[in-house]
């Protein structure tokens, strides 16, 4: 969370370029959507809450995590309008934080749910059919 803070707090928070300005919209479009197939139940936390199930609808059917994909392109997208180095690695940084999240969470994945495998063969991580 501090790497997104600090990425907001260090540069403009509506990018002055529309091209941008839609480019953050549709990421946080993309964003809500998943929080919407999720039924609004998610946690920060590398762990599931009761009673999960496994989700694979909505944009879940390209990407198994969409929700880190927008926060990643919604801060690239800031980086980019208002770009420094210190934002650039701060965001590299997140990738970075968000890549071991993932890992983890998809051990827990794989204990919880016995069509996860299944589900990980079909999908990408963040980037639909690139990775």
């Amino acid at each position: 969370m501090s790497a997104i803070f600090y990425i907001m707090l260090t540069g403009e928070i509506i990018p002055s370029k529309k091209i941008f300005l839609l480019l953050l919209i549709l990421s946080l479009l993309i964003g809500f959507w998943a929080i919407v197939e999720m039924k609004f139940r998610f946690n920060i936390f590398p762990a599931l809450l009761s009673n999960s199930s496994l989700v694979t609808s909505g944009p879940y059917r390209f990407i198994r995590n969409p929700m880190y994909t927008s926060i990643i392109f919604m801060m690239l997208i800031l980086l980019i309008n208002d770009f420094s180095y210190p934002r650039l690695i701060i965001w590299i940084f997140l990738i970075l934080i968000f890549i071991a999240k993932i890992n983890i969470e998809e051990k827990i994945l794989l204990k919880e749910f016995t069509s996860y495998p299944e589900y990980k063969a079909k999908t990408k991580r963040l980037i639909p059919f690139i990775f």
